[in-house]
């Protein structure tokens, strides 16, 4: 956790400004014209006397802003690399204008369009002024205080102060996708349109069909108003709804360290491990998750409701990259010993040198055996561009030799695990949520 940083409160709450500055060179006139005639060097202490008065009667009327006056708003769950607003709110005790410049102290891994702001309030009122946040980093961060500054009525000094604010901040993966997906929901253009939910017969909510009455039905069945069109007695069959069990595997070693965009591969399958945990929860599925690098670092059993898609979204926040090699088979080991049922396993990882990839193909291909495998990867289009460049140079020569073992090395590991029916998916990472999605769509309603 990233502690606060801590600054020591100022001793001159009162700083002069130019006006106060101009006021007080005037002294030196009378200064200079002494030097002809005495008396008037009792003018330049007089000007000094006047200045000093005037600077204490605007300090007095000054009053320093406290918590109640000074408030910093910022959203309920600020998302990964989402601009998020943060309002700065004053409310003017004074029955004056008051004009106030506020610089905050956002976490240092945060992207701030700006620092600091100014906000006029009219008498007895309140405004407010926004900038933009946008996180590059998921966990817990903390504001520090908001540092105050207002000029006296008269503008001759400048009160400085701070307001307690700090507040810890916790940033989860991005969320716009799910609020889109709902959008998409409601105009029926989801990811999974134009499928038909899995149903499989029997006692349930869902309407099925209309059929003869037979003498083995329960009398209940019977729907009094097909009965009455018909003319025969008419029974109405309901079906269950098929839900299946989804436990999603997060890979945080070495090889989800790198980065494409401005995002680790492990940030862009977090954030589409999340998405999928929403429309499995939103399907009915009992939904899971596990994460593990040398050892396991989070696990959730699958359960179903919003509630476990809640903590799913606590869990995936507190995920963090390492740079140790993962142990896939002790992760997969623990995974086995705690779920017998067969269920649709999700891994995102990556595949890089030939020994990782052996033993990742080595812990898959034992998991298959009892459960139905999606292996999911992040593309690397620079990888591609590298290994298909012309080279120029010996440097750019070597670049390629290594890109294409990387990318062979790749491909045959991806060849055999689709050999040995695990699933796989390889895209560029602005296609793995949906390709993700509607591959789940499609292996849950072939019932696999």
């Amino acid at each position: 956790m990233i502690q606060p940083r801590k600054r020591r409160r100022s001793r001159l709450p009162f700083v002069p400004l130019p006006r106060l500055l101009a006021l007080i060179l005037l002294s030196a006139v009378p200064v200079a014209l002494a030097t002809f005639y005495a008396p008037l060097a009792w003018g330049a202490l007089a000007i000094w006397a006047v200045a000093i008065l005037l600077a204490v009667i605007d300090a007095r009327a000054t009053r320093a802003l406290g918590v109640d006056d000074v408030k910093r708003e910022i959203t309920d769950q600020p998302s990964l690399r989402a601009a998020d607003p943060v309002r700065l709110v004053v409310r003017n005790p004074l029955a004056r204008h008051l004009a106030v410049t506020i610089r905050d102290d956002p976490p240092s891994s945060f992207d701030v369009d700006r620092r600091s702001v100014r906000i006029d309030v009219d008498a007895r009122a309140s405004a407010s002024a926004e900038y933009a946040m946008r996180p590059r980093h998921r966990g817990t961060f903390h504001f520090g205080d908001l540092h105050v500054r207002q000029p006296g009525p008269l503008g001759l000094v400048e009160r400085r102060g701070r307001v307690d604010a700090a507040v810890e901040v916790k940033v989860y993966p991005d969320l716009r996708e799910i609020r889109r997906y709902e959008i998409t929901l409601r105009r029926g253009l989801a990811y999974d349109a134009g499928q038909r939910r899995a149903r499989i017969p029997g006692a349930g909510s869902l309407f099925a069909r209309l059929r003869e009455y037979g003498p083995d039905d329960d009398p209940r069945s019977i729907s009094w108003a097909a009965t009455a069109r018909r003319g025969r007695p008419i029974a109405v069959e309901y079906e269950t709804e098929r839900q299946q069990r989804l436990l999603i595997l997060l890979d945080a070693g070495r090889m989800m360290s790198s980065t494409l965009g401005t995002l680790t591969k492990l940030d862009h399958a977090v954030n589409t491990a999340l998405m999928l945990a929403y429309v499995g929860a939103a399907k009915g599925d009992e939904v899971g998750l596990l994460g593990f690098a040398d050892d396991v670092r989070s696990y959730l059993p699958p359960r179903r409701g919003r509630g476990q898609f809640l903590r799913i979204t606590e869990e995936l926040r507190r995920i963090a990259v390492t740079t140790t090699e993962s142990d896939y088979r002790s992760a997969l080991e623990f995974l086995r010993a705690r779920a017998a049922r067969r269920a649709l396993v999700v891994l995102f990882t990556d595949l890089v040198d030939e020994e990782a990839s052996r033993s990742l193909v080595s812990a898959v291909t034992r998991l298959a055996g009892n459960n139905l495998v999606l292996c999911c990867l992040l593309a690397d289009p620079e990888l591609a561009e590298v290994a298909a460049r012309v080279p120029d140079s010996t440097v750019s020569l070597y670049e390629r030799v290594v890109a294409r073992e990387v990318r062979d090395a790749r491909a045959k590991a991806l060849g055999t695990l689709r050999r040995r029916g695990v699933h796989t998916i390889d895209v560029p990472s602005d296609r793995l949520t949906v390709a993700t999605i509607q591959r789940y769509i499609e292996l849950k309603k072939r019932f696999l």
